[in-house]
């Protein structure tokens, strides 16, 4: 089973002249407990806001250097991640 990790937003960075959204790991758990990574891609494409709680899978890409590099994929809500939508009030986000 993939496992999800639970974490909160850092903010906003600049990687390479382009904004990015940096997430940390808060699980005393997880061998990634405390490391930051850049958000690859959030789910349904919602936006990310300082400070929010959310969960994602950690994945990796080949760097330039054939290095292998971490991101934060699939970025949910946490506790929505096997919802279809985000829902508040009763209304789609």
């Amino acid at each position: 089973m993939v496992k999800r990790h639970v974490g909160f937003v850092l903010g906003r960075n600049t990687l390479r002249e382009r904004p990015v959204w940096k997430v940390r790991v808060k699980d005393h758990q997880s061998e990634y407990d405390g490391q930051k990574f850049t958000v690859a891609s959030t789910q349904g494409g919602f936006e990310l806001a300082q400070g929010l709680n959310v969960n994602f899978l950690i994945g990796s890409l080949d760097g330039e250097r054939g290095q292998k590099i971490l991101r934060a994929v699939d970025v949910c809500l946490e506790g929505t991640e096997t919802q279809t939508g985000i829902t508040r009030s009763g209304g789609r986000l």
